[in-house]
């Protein structure tokens, strides 16, 4: 499934995908299925039988690539990807449970 996009579309998922990332919104489940948690949705990310990654994201299914894509792919090829999810995603878990404790989160 190739479909063009424009290249500030793409820096876009780009940027997406560097913020997913860094923010710890990547949640390993499997050896075959990531949970990604956006600004406003969430999606899942699956590794098929032939190594492609496929999301349930609207913009996957349009135009076959996604920030969610880039983003569990980029993880996936560092050295240390997994350990790098695990780690980001407790310090995103520390930082909300004190703003939940300090009643900065309200839902």
């Amino acid at each position: 499934m190739s479909h063009k996009i424009s290249n500030e579309a793409f820096q876009r998922m780009v940027e997406k995908a560097a913020w997913l990332i860094s923010e710890g919104r990547i949640v390993r489940i499997s050896d075959i299925l990531y949970y990604v948690i956006g600004r406003r949705s969430r999606h899942l990310v699956k590794i098929g039988d032939n190594g492609d990654l496929t999301c349930s994201c609207f913009g996957f299914k349009s135009r076959g690539i996604c920030s969610h894509v880039l983003a569990v792919s980029t993880l996936r090829k560092m050295k240390e990807g997994v350990e790098i999810i695990n780690e980001i995603m407790q310090e995103r878990i520390r930082r909300e449970l004190k703003q939940l404790y300090r009643g900065e989160i309200t839902r």
